[in-house]
């Protein structure tokens, strides 16, 4: 069995971006070429066209290889054009428009991504494909380094790249991982998660001490590993991706369960725990096991987040299903008239664009009730491409920035790209910014050191092969 996160019966490319990111090898069956873009974006489309060609001349999917000054990720393509991550902490709902609005949907068709891997992704009726983004959410890699264990009280020095806002250039701890791999941040912020250079699955506590390692399943390899935490009880496990398999760990480590996906199949953790789709048909996994998921007629799994399955259409309520399983109205905003499209989901928030008088207004809705958190009035057109990205009460839709605490948004005219902690990382007027949740933007060097998560009070960032742990300032 294989499906498109496992990257078996795929073709390789391997698309480097530089890190000016105006221009990127892609290199295809041994031979490289080179494609430019006048903006990052632009770069990031051009190597996913010549990866989507690619597929279509193979008439199967191919797994391509990316990597940027911010750290690696893999993409499949298929021919069609269908552009998925390698795994997935969005997701994003995509289906044919209301039949008012005309006829050209065929079928339902639901895209989850990551958004940690911050790609919310495609579907498309025909030919051609969608790509909203191609940098892997609060990563960031590359530049020098290394690592090696706790810090015995001593400060280590972390000169090898800038660092985030609100950080030293001082590291608690270090540690080195396997190649090409990135590290997780639990989201309650008490463990962090990477695999070792030795190729153990290895959990760490704020201080960097080891709380649990396992040795990696045989055929599980630890190059470019990815682990994602997920809910076990009231604690949270780790799941790797394997090529036809989920691969889960319990809360205190031990032996993992492995639970087998069909051929075809897409695993996505937008809501901190595995979602599988496979066509129509959704799935939890249960025991090592996977238990159907009874999605209401005309809708499609969104995320689940261990307890219950959010599913959605594109214009209307919302449903949980499950255990308590609610069907949820949302809220019309202030000065809204007419619910547009459903954008964006995570375990607490909804994102809705709605219609407003012959204007637009982009609404983040609590995912239990329904309630408008924030709103802003918005231009639909720069939300072509836009995506979610969310810290600790602060979060971004493309150009607008929302302060999930105190129920604000501010419109800035961002191209978010991750957040973490208090700030939004992303490009505003041609420059590399932080965005802080008053919607401030700080300039920040281009090859800053973006964080995965904050543990404890450390930002968890990469460098090279290492992670290390930021002190605050």
């Amino acid at each position: 069995m294989s499906g498109p996160d496992s990257g078996a019966n795929h073709a390789a490319v391997i698309v480097v971006i530089a890190p000016d990111e105006r221009s990127a090898e892609v290199t295809i069956a041994g031979r490289t070429q080179v494609v430019t873009g006048e903006t990052p974006r632009q770069t990031r489309s051009s190597a996913l066209d010549a990866a989507a060609s690619y597929a279509a001349y193979l008439r199967r999917p191919v797994l391509v290889n990316a990597r940027d000054a911010n750290g690696s990720w893999q993409l499949s393509v298929s021919p069609t054009g269908v552009v998925q991550t390698v795994g997935g902490t969005d997701a994003e709902l995509i289906g044919p428009p209301d039949k008012k609005k005309g006829p050209s949907g065929k079928g339902r068709v639901i895209a989850l991504s990551v958004v940690g891997g911050v790609l919310v992704l495609g579907l498309l009726g025909g030919g051609g494909y969608v790509a909203l983004g191609l940098l892997p959410a609060g990563g960031s890699g590359g530049g020098g380094g290394g690592g090696g264990g706790e810090d015995d009280g001593q400060a280590i020095a972390f000169d090898s790249r800038p660092t985030p806002p609100g950080f030293t250039d001082q590291a608690a701890w270090t540690h080195a991982m396997a190649p090409d791999s990135n590290p997780a941040v639990a989201p309650d912020g008490e463990s962090a998660a990477f695999v070792s250079e030795e190729g153990a699955l290895t959990v760490v506590g704020p201080d960097g001490e080891e709380r649990w390692s396992s040795d990696l399943p045989e055929g599980l390899p630890p190059s470019g590993a990815r682990p994602y935490f997920v809910v076990d009880g009231d604690a949270y496990g780790v799941a790797l991706l394997g090529e036809d398999s989920v691969w889960l760990w319990p809360a205190d480590g031990g032996e993992p369960a492995e639970t087998e996906v069909p051929d075809g199949a897409r695993v996505s953790f937008a809501g901190n725990a595995a979602l599988v789709e496979d066509g129509d048909d959704a799935y939890v996994v249960e025991d090592g096991e996977l238990t159907a998921v009874d999605v209401p007629e005309g809708y499609g799994a969104m995320l689940n987040t261990g307890s219950d399955v959010l599913t959605a259409v594109r214009t209307g309520p919302w449903e949980w299903v499950g255990p308590g399983g609610a069907r949820v109205e949302p809220e019309e905003p202030s000065g809204a008239d007419e619910m547009d499209e459903l954008l964006t989901a995570r375990a607490d928030t909804v994102v809705v664009v709605w219609s407003a008088g012959g204007e637009s207004v982009l609404a983040v809705h609590d995912s239990r009730d329904g309630s408008v958190i924030a709103q802003s009035p918005v231009d639909p057109a720069e939300l072509e491409d836009a995506r979610w990205v969310e810290g600790d009460g602060v979060a971004a839709y493309g150009p607008v920035v929302f302060d999930l605490d105190a129920g604000e948004a501010h419109e800035v005219d961002l191209d978010p790209v991750s957040a973490s902690g208090d700030w939004v990382f992303g490009e505003l007027d041609g420059e590399y910014v932080a965005v802080d949740a008053a919607g401030e933007p700080t300039v920040i060097d281009e090859d800053t050191a973006r964080p995965w998560g904050i543990l404890g009070e450390r930002a968890v960032v990469v460098s090279g092969d290492s992670v290390y742990a930021l002190s605050p300032e």
